[in-house]
């Protein structure tokens, strides 16, 4: 009775040092295989063995008879280990030189000759083994076998205890980590929710919007995009949000406080709920002010501040992309100062450069708010007209005909204008080139009827603006 009081004694010293020491995974194998010599002071040694795909791996180990490596890697198959993990059981070997399930030339190396091995479960697998050897044959016993079963449960749950602790501090290493990403990211990061509203944001978010994170945890993203880019942003957020793309990126303004535009390449993607559907969006904000400013002045003539050549292509390739599909008419108008080269040439370059830049402030203030401008040349301008008809074209034309007029009107510069206009229905498939050409032939029909005298010195034809599919008439005497 006194030997069995002993053993408990010992059992409950192995519980209480393996909870002891409950939350580093370490520290707990350590604990075990020492634990495991104290309940069964006949033991010379003991060892945690864990799975690693074929192999039984060495992660604690005590060996009073011979010395016992940490790391040490035996194969899985033809084991006493294996035998344990697939009976969910503790196994018993009385000598290891007459048992056929254990792998006796390791059992040989490591002068063991008999073992309990204890199945170490982890959520329902077992996952690794504890084994208590001796050096002596039969030493251990049904009684051993007994304390070896309750050994195990204070095993598994340091071991588990540890995992979930181990677990834990890894959640908090990521949490950190993202903390510190989101926080410290170069990017404005976002977290919007199906409505729009701004959820969280990091400071460089709000950097960019110019408003505190209290102030824009009162929007919607709606509420701070540019009114040009929103219908654009709220398609392709629905198409997200049901689920027809992945993500989406687009350019895009926002509106700081002050009014003024940022410009913004927005990536958003969403993150489902359990059930699949939105249970908020991530959008990701780089500030490409600089770069759009930079893109601005190269689209720029340095002269007039007028859009050039190369927007004059861009903005009018996109609208004849779109004209198959078009529902309203438009018009391309080319001007060609008259006698601009005697301004140059009779009052010097600086008064012509001042001449171009006033004939482009008349023209810019006399058409219509939704017409561009563009200076291509010298002399040379393009007008975009979108959604007019021939007689939107002819009084934009005497508009800015007279306010060129008004313009130099009591300065030495003996200039006038010559415009040829081509008129594009919907349904047109042309291209940039084309209309270029066109527009460009019907300006020059015009100043060469001036040259030969049918047209008065100064002004304009009074029948300038002509239908594209009747440019090539024209088109065919040049």
């Amino acid at each position: 009775m006194q030997g069995w009081q002993q053993k408990v004694d010992r059992m409950l010293e192995a519980h209480a040092a393996i909870i002891a020491v409950a939350g580093r995974m370490d520290t707990v194998f350590e604990a075990v295989v020492n634990s495991a010599l104290i309940a069964m002071p006949r033991a010379t040694g003991a060892v945690i063995e864990m799975r690693e795909g074929d192999e039984m791996v060495a992660r604690a180990a005590i060996n009073h008879a011979h010395e016992c490596h940490i790391g040490c890697r035996l194969p899985v198959a033809g084991s006493l280990s294996d035998a344990c993990l697939e009976s969910g059981e503790p196994l018993l070997c009385n000598d290891t030189e007459e048992d056929e399930r254990v792998n006796r030339e390791a059992c040989r190396a490591s002068k063991v000759r008999s073992m309990v091995v204890l199945p170490i479960p982890l959520q329902g697998v077992n996952v690794g083994v504890l084994k208590v050897f001796s050096s002596q044959s039969h030493a251990f016993d049904e009684q051993d076998l007994l304390f070896a079963r309750l050994l195990v449960a204070p095993v598994a749950c340091g071991f588990a205890n540890a995992a979930q602790m181990e677990l834990a501090r890894s959640h908090a290493r990521l949490a950190r980590r993202f903390e510190a990403t989101f926080d410290q990211a170069a990017v404005g990061i976002v977290h919007v929710d199906a409505e729009g509203r701004l959820l969280h944001m990091n400071q460089r978010f709000c950097d960019v919007t110019g408003r505190s994170a209290q102030e824009l945890m009162q929007c919607r993203f709606q509420d701070i995009t540019h009114p040009d880019d929103l219908a654009a942003d709220l398609e392709r957020f629905g198409a997200l949000s049901r689920g027809e793309i992945e993500r989406y990126q687009m350019e895009k303004r926002y509106i700081r406080p002050d009014g003024s535009p940022v410009w913004i390449n927005l990536t958003v993607s969403m993150v489902p709920d359990e059930t699949g559907q939105p249970d908020f969006f991530v959008a990701v904000v780089e500030d490409i002010s600089r770069r759009k400013d930079a893109e601005n002045l190269a689209m720029r003539d340095a002269l007039t501040g007028l859009p050039n050549r190369r927007a004059m292509v861009q903005r009018l390739g996109s609208a004849v992309e779109a004209l198959p599909e078009a529902t309203g008419s438009m018009a391309v108008a080319y001007l060609d100062l008259d006698h601009f080269k005697q301004v140059n040439d009779r009052l010097g370059h600086n008064v012509g450069d001042e001449c171009l830049i006033e004939v482009a402030n008349a023209i810019a203030g006399a058409i219509r708010q939704r017409d561009s401008l563009f200076r291509i040349a010298g002399d040379e301008f393009v007008l975009l007209l979108p959604g007019c008809s021939a007689g939107d074209v002819n009084r934009v034309l005497d508009r800015l005909s007279r306010a060129i007029a008004e313009k130099v009107a009591g300065r030495d510069w003996k200039i006038g204008v010559s415009a040829g206009a081509v008129m594009l229905s919907p349904g047109t498939r042309t291209s940039v080139e084309a209309v270029i050409e066109a527009a460009d032939a019907m300006m020059y029909h015009v100043k060469e009827g001036r040259k030969e005298g049918g047209l008065p010195a100064l002004g304009l034809e009074p029948r300038r603006v002509v239908p594209f599919a009747d440019c090539r008439a024209v088109l065919q005497l040049h």
